[in-house]
């Protein structure tokens, strides 16, 4: 009888060992789990920080592209006065020469604001498709 009990000493030995590392396998699993709970939450967190940034990006491209444009419609007005006036006659020689150089350094002020929308689109677009593998990278 001696050894029946051994036996079953032995059995819950091993089943007593199987259940511990059963246990030590789930609470692994557990802090693996926690682990990467955490990562997904500070992933998150950036992720929210990005878009505000993008949000705030975007409203001051708005604003800068808005004024670019602002500033290339009063170019244009005072060219077509400046052509107007050359057109008309009504102007010195002098005071000519004076209005095709003035329209000459507007035309030349319209070529830079041009240059620095088009530098503006750009490198929107290239933050943009930053902030979009950024994103995706972190999904």
């Amino acid at each position: 009888m001696d050894i029946v009990i051994y036996n079953d000493e032995a059995f819950l030995l091993r089943k007593d060992e199987q259940f511990m590392h059963i246990q030590n396998m789930i609470d692994a699993k557990k802090r693996m789990l926690l682990e990467k709970q955490k990562k997904i939450k500070q992933i998150s967190k950036q992720n929210c920080f990005l878009d505000e940034v993008k949000n705030d990006y975007m409203r001051y491209y708005s604003y800068i592209h808005q004024q670019k444009r602002d500033q290339m419609k009063a170019l244009e007005m005072l060219n077509n006065y400046v052509s107007d006036l050359e057109k008309s006659g009504e102007i010195s020689k002098q005071n000519m020469n004076d209005a095709k150089e003035e329209q000459r350094k507007i035309l030349h002020e319209m070529k830079l604001i041009k240059e620095s929308l088009d530098k503006l689109m750009n490198d929107t677009e290239h933050l943009s498709d930053k902030l979009k593998d950024k994103t995706q990278g972190t999904k």
